[in-house]
């Protein structure tokens, strides 16, 4: 969703004050996290459609865990593997340097956006004191890759690790998947007779949400 990037900054209390090169680059990781919220919204306005006849522009506008199963199966496994894996690692990569240009005191801040986290991720800090790598390697997301940046992470540590944990992720989701494939055939069908109504649906919807959430932050969650 397109977000003024100084009302997110100061919107709150307890957003941290920042000034220089910190605010700037916390204004251009919001920026570029708007974006891709916005593609993420085009993606379920139109993702009848486009299961079906553009299955990976889908997946590349909106990597959703609905979206991401419904293609697996019906588009070439490395093609899935790099559209996947490069938009969801564009999200975390704002995330993480955002965490890095809020510091420490950003916490609460995050807290507030995590929609999967927020009652965790002071759980999830404490975690990195103990076992960083291994939490960005099996949970890396929005929420984590924020904290990995608040954290002081190195960059290319968190990129690796960030990295190869969502390619392994994403193989798995291609194994099971291709299990899952009658199913999913038969809900692709489904999706194919009702695609004009469903699309007039779900344009509704977004219309809908973006209506009732103008100026919301993006999400820090999945």
């Amino acid at each position: 969703m397109p977000v003024d990037p100084e009302a997110a900054l100061a919107g709150a209390a307890e957003t941290p004050v920042l000034s220089g090169e910190r605010r700037r680059v916390a204004r251009l990781c919001l920026t570029l996290m708007g974006v891709l919220s916005s593609c993420s919204l085009l993606g379920v306005a139109f993702s009848f459609y486009l299961v079906n006849h553009h299955p990976l522009l889908l997946v590349a506008l909106s990597p959703l865990g609905r979206h991401v199963w419904l293609v697996a199966p019906t588009v070439d496994p490395l093609a899935f593997v790099v559209v996947v894996g490069v938009r969801r690692l564009l999200f975390y990569a704002a995330s993480f340097h955002l965490g890095r240009a809020l510091g420490p005191e950003g916490i609460p801040w995050i807290e507030r956006r995590a929609a999967w986290f927020g009652r965790f991720v002071r759980l999830i800090e404490r975690l990195f004191a103990r076992a960083a790598r291994t939490v960005v390697f099996t949970m890396a997301g929005p929420t984590v890759s924020a904290l990995a940046g608040v954290s002081r992470m190195p960059g290319r540590e968190f990129a690796g690790f960030a990295s190869s944990g969502l390619a392994l992720r994403l193989l798995i989701v291609l194994g099971f998947a291709d299990w899952l494939r009658p199913w999913i055939e038969v809900v692709l069908a489904w999706i194919e007779r009702i695609w004009l109504p469903g699309t007039a649906v779900m344009v509704a919807l977004v219309l809908l949400y973006l209506w009732k959430g103008r100026g919301r932050v993006p999400s820090l969650g999945a």
